[in-house]
């Protein structure tokens, strides 16, 4: 079964990407989602295109003003899409 990496901080997922496998999903959440921000600048700048797994907990995005500033390659998730996500891997890591 795939890793789900809870990413909390941005400068986290750099390392996350290091070791997150290619069935892996990588989910924003609390000031990780300003991550999500970085992702979609690179992707501009023809740096490496994030993993296709790659989720930001919308509640979190909302709150931090980022909806239309998110990579292109990342997909906004509700709380129950967060639900589905841990229903659907294991184990679950968290990257501070």
């Amino acid at each position: 079964m795939p890793t789900l990496h809870l990413v909390s901080r941005a400068p986290a997922l750099a390392a996350c990407l290091e070791v997150a496998g290619a069935d892996d999903a990588i989910l924003l959440l609390e000031d990780g989602v300003y991550a999500g921000v970085a992702a979609g600048h690179a992707a501009d700048d023809g740096a490496d295109a994030p993993p296709r797994s790659l989720f930001a907990l919308e509640p979190d995005v909302r709150a931090r003003g980022l909806g239309d500033r998110l990579g292109a390659g990342i997909t906004i998730v509700s709380d129950a899409g967060f639900v589905g996500l841990v229903e659907r891997h294991q184990p679950i890591v968290t990257w501070r």
